[in-house]
This record gives structure tokens, sequence and C-alpha cells, in this order.
């Protein structure tokens, strides 16, 4: 193999093996110790690609962020209802990630730099919140006077967190799709008959 190719390889089982390691455990409890250690390498060989943890949890969320806008905007693009197309975004969040987006991100932000908790969270709000907002203001069903499409984007990812607790338990696809229509009818038309 060229060097460059090896690169390459190391760097994406880094992005890899760090990725389904923060996903399982968080960020908190999974340290470049135990990356290099799944990855089967040594930590200056991860320090080479990535100078530090928050580095790599940031490009993490990069790539999943543009993997996710690629789907959302595909969804956008296809007409459907409102319900319909927000649980076609609750499906592919859920094939990415194994717990609470939202809360994820915010309490990985809570340990890191002040640079890199802003980088963070242009990530969340460039790749999930603004394509999200668009489904919102695309809907043909108006929000409320007082909801902008930017706090109807930020309620329905932190709605996602009472599904997040439960779903990944549910053995069928049909329980996981009948509890996704259910919060998403909670989230566009609330919990009062």
């Amino acid at each position: 193999m060229k060097k460059e190719t090896v690169f390459d390889v190391t760097h994406q089982l880094i992005l890899e093996t760090a990725k389904e390691l923060f996903l399982t455990n968080g960020y908190r409890n999974t340290s470049t110790r135990d990356i290099a250690k799944a990855a089967n390498i040594t930590q200056p060989a991860l320090y080479y690609h990535f100078s530090n943890k928050e580095l790599l949890f940031i490009e993490i969320n990069k790539q999943i962020g543009i993997q996710l806008k690629n789907e959302i905007e595909q969804i956008q693009k296809d007409p459907d209802t409102i319900e319909n197309q927000l649980i076609k975004c609750t499906k592919a969040l859920l094939t990415v990630y194994h717990r609470d987006i939202f809360s994820f991100i915010h309490q990985s932000a809570a340990e890191m730099e002040q640079e890199n908790k802003q980088r963070l969270f242009y990530i969340l709000n460039d790749y999930y919140l603004e394509p999200l907002q668009v489904i919102f203001e695309a809907s043909q069903t108006p929000l409320s006077n007082k909801v902008s499409s930017k706090k109807a984007a930020q309620f329905y990812l932190m709605s996602l967190s009472l599904l997040f607790s439960t779903i990944h338990q549910l053995s069928t696809e049909k329980e996981r799709s009948e509890q996704i229509t259910e919060l998403m009818n909670m989230v566009l038309h609330g919990v009062l008959s």
C-alpha cells in the first residue's frame, strides 16, 4: 500500500471505531486510549490523525451531520405531509444514533473547550436544525403564530429523547413505526384532545 492509502485507511478506521464507542459509551466514557485499543493502533498513531478527543468527536458529528442533512434534504424534496416527512427524518436519525442526539451533543459539549463547543453547535445548527427548519417552512400546514420554524425544529429534536429511551428495546419494526408515529402525532398536534 502507498503511504497515502495507509494514512486514509487508518484515518477512516479511527473515525469508525471512535463513532461506535462514542455512540455506545458516550463522550465522557470514551478515552483516546479506548479508541486506539479498539482500532488496534497506538495512541501516538491516533494523535497523528487527530490532535485530541474533542476534534475527533467534532469530525464524527460533522460526518454524521452531512449524511443526515443529505437524507433530510431528500425527504424534503418528496411531496408528502409534514408528519410523514418527520417520521422519515426520525427513522434516518435512529439508524445513526443509539441515543438522544440533542442531549448527546449538549452533554458532550459541556466537557469541551469553548472554541470546540462552538464548532459542535455550528454543526448541530447547520446539519441538523437548518434542514429540519426547511421542512417546517415548506409544510402546507402552517405553524402556530408564535412558533418559528427554528423553534419547531428544536422542539422536534428535543422530543426525540422520549423515543430514544425506548425505541431500541422494541423488537419489531411495526412496534418501532407505531411509536414513531405516536410521537410525531404528539409533536405536531399536542397531547390534548
